[in-house]
């Protein structure tokens, strides 16, 4: 029977490390991939820590795990459509297979302490969970923390002190969002006499004894935290919106994290959103019945999952970065409380229960084998830029002397891992605004080709200065490549390039204080790109859209318009300087029936949420530009 067991959880284990491994190196890596891979790559050992102690969000350990593995397996990057792949990705995904395949192996002995029936049916609850595979094919920190976190878990119920003191050290240096599970499950085991050590001493030595046993871990944490005091006290992300309300936070512990809908709803197979709330409902039934019977145990599991929770969603308040991502950790805890539903209705047929959770467990394998199969076989372009074949496209088509520009700036760490012959500069910084005249400045000035690697410029040149620059200085697009969100263009440009300023000047203000001071217009056979000079008389107090219409005549609905907010979502009226001029791009692509003729355009200001357009002090809802003939 023994021997059936096993080959029944080996099964499991196989089957999830052959999906893992199906084409794992194929996909490009995506951009929190290739910020892995310029850390380990990209830097020696005391850069790599001087940037997570001072600028990113992460503890040191897997970092300094992956780069000993790159060495170790001689990963190195390579020049896309000049030279073979290195493998570069199968090999520095293989270790979040591995940590997949070790979480799925400690569900067993874990479900025994909680004394599940047939806990060796647990793996297959989750061997080919879309989810679980998505950041099991990933080269980051993810399926690692899960398995490291469970880890420690489970040493709490085992009352095994050192694999305690290990895996939740290794957890919490992984990633800070550690700490929430693990001092939840720390402070149920205090209470509950989990990991009490042997003592003839009594009372509050013992106490004390106790505490320093299970709060060992977190002085490890605490010491990296002051040492990377910038980042745990300053850092601020990237668009992360406002903080999570409960229903938001519900959605992604239900339908995102249980079913993966995150990841399945851009394939058009996202389960009914009900499905992962009653998935939720029932998870949590059944760890608290089974922490009815088996209290100190299990009472540790469900204090990790609803007070991690808890914790969790109580930080977002403070610091909102809300994913999916940071709540992977309760992915097994919850899975074991569904396994323990059968128990609970069954009773105490041990077989029974056990013969349930078998036909459970597979049921849910089988559902979810047609899932996991769209997902990765998909192509990643799916969810996000193809960086290495836009690489391959500049490697081609690069000629000598080209240069090129990453805007923003940590676009240029693309090049740790596929590297090209042309030497990229980086552009502005996340929380920096570029402004014309730096825009000029970054611009090699000399006739040439420069290349722009436009990824989440949005945040940096919200304006769209450096491609107008270019443009306002003769250049032309020469070549282009779009994935997405990523767009690589090259441009042809004259020689000197001065900063970006209206060619048509004027002077008209709109109520509340915004005044136009001039616009340019810049076209390429159907695509018309307009810029506004906005410029601000007196501090916003609210957001406003602007508009550029294109009508057959000053009278008539616009034939080709561009809607948007002033300059961008992340950089808003309120936030932005009084007396500074603001170029501002309006890109419309003109339709190829147009008739031929001269057409007014029009500029004006509006607020998003009415659709209420601001006057001019003429009482003029539109102001006229010029006249733009076609073809």
């Amino acid at each position: 029977m023994k021997r059936w067991t096993r080959a029944w959880t080996g099964v499991a284990l196989l089957l999830f490390w052959g999906a893992g491994l199906w084409h794992v190196g194929t996909p490009a890596f995506w951009y929190d991939e290739l910020f892995n891979v310029n850390l380990i790559l990209g830097h020696d050992l005391p850069g790599m820590m001087t940037v997570l102690r001072t600028q990113q969000p992460y503890p040191p350990l897997y970092f300094l795990c992956l780069k000993g593995w790159a060495a170790l397996t001689g990963a190195r990057p390579y020049a896309p459509g000049l030279e073979p792949g290195s493998g570069l990705e199968f090999l520095l995904r293989a270790p979040s297979v591995l940590a997949g395949v070790l979480l799925l192996a400690m569900l067993v002995p874990l479900g025994r302490r909680l004394r599940l029936p047939g806990a060796t049916s647990l793996p297959w609850l989750l061997a080919l969970h879309p989810l679980l595979l998505w950041y099991a094919r990933d080269a980051r920190m993810y399926a690692v923390w899960m398995t490291l976190t469970l880890a420690a878990i489970y040493a709490l119920t085992a009352n095994r002190r050192w694999l305690w003191w290990l895996a939740a050290t290794a957890a919490l240096l992984t990633h800070y969002f550690a700490l929430f599970p693990l001092a939840s499950a720390a402070a149920v085991a205090f209470f509950t006499g989990g990991l009490r050590p042997p003592s003839a001493a009594g009372g509050r030595s013992r106490r004390w004894a106790h505490l320093a046993v299970l709060g060992g871990p977190f002085v490890f944490l605490l010491g990296w935290m002051l040492f990377a005091l910038p980042v745990t006290l300053g850092f601020q992300s990237f668009g992360t919106g406002g903080p999570p309300d409960l229903a938001t936070f519900l959605g992604l512990a239900g339908p995102d994290l249980l079913t993966a809908r995150v990841f399945l709803e851009p394939l058009g197979r996202a389960l009914d959103p009900r499905w992962g709330y009653g998935l939720l409902a029932a998870a949590g039934l059944g760890l608290a019945l089974r922490a009815w019977k088996v209290p100190a145990r299990a009472g540790i599991v469900l204090g990790a999952a609803v007070l991690g929770a808890a914790a969790t969603f109580v930080a977002w308040q403070l610091r909102p970065v809300q994913h999916v991502r940071y709540l992977v950790w309760m992915l097994p805890l919850l899975a074991v409380g569904i396994a323990a539903l059968p128990a609970a209705l069954v009773g105490r047929r041990r077989d029974a229960a056990g013969r349930a959770l078998a036909g459970l467990a597979l049921a849910a394998a089988l559902a979810s084998a047609g899932l996991a199969r769209a997902f990765i076989t998909a192509p990643r372009t799916v969810w996000y830029p193809d960086f290495r074949d836009t690489v391959r496209l500049l490697n081609e088509r690069a000629l000598p002397g080209d240069a090129g520009i990453a805007t923003a700036a940590h676009g240029v760490e693309v090049f740790t891992a596929y590297r090209s012959p042309v030497t990229f500069i980086p552009g502005p910084a996340i929380g920096e605004r570029l402004q014309p005249e730096a825009a000029a400045r970054l611009i090699p000035q000399g006739a040439g080709r420069v290349w722009t690697l436009l990824y989440q410029d949005e945040a940096v040149d919200p304006g769209q200065v450096l491609i107008g620059t270019l443009e306002a200085a003769g250049g032309y697009r020469v070549e282009m490549a779009y994935s997405r969100e990523l767009r690589l263009y090259a441009y042809v440009h004259p020689g000197t390039v001065p900063p970006l300023t209206p060619r048509q000047a004027l002077t008209a203000t709109f109520e509340g204080g915004i005044a136009l001071r001039g616009w340019s217009l810049h076209r390429e056979e159907r695509l018309i790109a307009v810029y506004l000079f906005w410029e601000l008389l007196e501090p916003q107090t609210r957001s406003l859209s602007g508009a550029v219409h294109l009508a057959p005549d000053a009278s008539s609905a616009p034939t080709v318009q561009r809607d948007k907010p002033v300059l961008s979502e992340y950089w808003l009226l309120p936030e932005l300087p009084v007396g500074e001029v603001l170029p501002d791009r309006y890109e419309m692509v003109i339709p190829a029936d147009l008739p031929p003729g001269t057409y007014p355009l029009f500029a004006l200001l509006y607020a998003p949420d009415s659709g209420q357009r601001l006057p001019l002090m003429t009482g003029a809802d539109r102001l006229y530009l010029g006249d733009f003939s076609w073809p």
